[in-house]
């Protein structure tokens, strides 16, 4: 009776071992699963089933907890999955597309600054993800920041020459983006102005009581003092033909 409990528990202990060994690739595999069934979600247009999938994906691998952003806004890694679980690297290239997948989903649900925070976490991984540049890009468009957008399109286009849509979409931002700079300059300039103007008014001064001055040689500026009667043009005088 005791030979054969022994034997008993050494083949539970082995059975045991033989779990631990294949947990090594069962969360991979079952990621991979969970990543199948997202994109066929997806092409049958069905995206918040499709979110989910890639979510329930990125579990398994534990990437949402790698992607975890510290109090300086930057992500810290704290993924359990080390180099002898299937390999890191196709870990990272599998949680990558899944994210990027995942703010495919979001764009099309209309929650644009969740996708950008899946693409941020996307190009963690990836910094080199084209893709999810232009996915970025255009999530970032949507929600107004215009010159984050113009700067991802420009990435895209830098890392793949090639890429047409990345290229198309810079071009037509840019003068956007650009007259956008000029609008808020002159505002700001504006805002500075009727600043000065009320603390110049204390004094019975203006902004226009101070002139900038270039000096051609040195090409440096001088700013100089002009009295109110010094600014008052001197009337032109009328010329004999229109006299009556």
């Amino acid at each position: 009776m005791v030979a054969l409990e022994l034997v008993r528990e050494d083949e539970d202990e082995g059975a045991h071992r033989c779990d631990a060994s294949e947990l090594s690739t069962l969360p991979r595999e079952e990621a991979e699963a969970a990543k199948a069934r997202g994109n066929e979600s997806f092409a049958r247009g069905e995206f918040e089933r499709a979110r989910e999938a890639y979510t329930e994906a990125l579990a398994h691998v534990g990437a949402e907890e790698r992607t975890t952003r510290g109090p300086d806004g930057s992500f810290v890694d704290r993924s359990s999955v080390d180099a002898d679980d299937g390999g890191r690297a196709d870990v990272d290239v599998l949680a990558a597309a899944c994210f990027a997948n995942r703010a495919a989903c979001l764009t099309r649900l209309g929650k644009h600054r969740e996708a950008i925070e899946d693409c941020d976490a996307a190009l963690e991984i990836d910094p080199a993800y084209v893709k999810v540049y232009v996915r970025r890009a255009s999530a970032r468009e949507a929600v107004g920041e215009l010159e984050g957008a113009l700067e991802d399109y420009e990435r895209a286009r830098a890392l793949a020459p090639k890429e047409a849509s990345a290229r198309r979409a810079a071009d037509r931002l840019r003068p956007v983006v650009e007259r956008r700079r000029e609008e808020m300059k002159e505002e700001m300039l504006s805002k500075m102005k009727d600043l000065g103007n009320s603390l110049l008014g204390n004094f019975g001064l203006s902004l226009d009581n101070f002139k900038a001055q270039k000096d051609e040689t040195t090409g440096s500026f001088s700013i100089q003092f002009v009295r109110d009667e010094e600014k008052k043009t001197t009337p032109t005088p009328m010329d004999d033909d229109d006299d009556e």
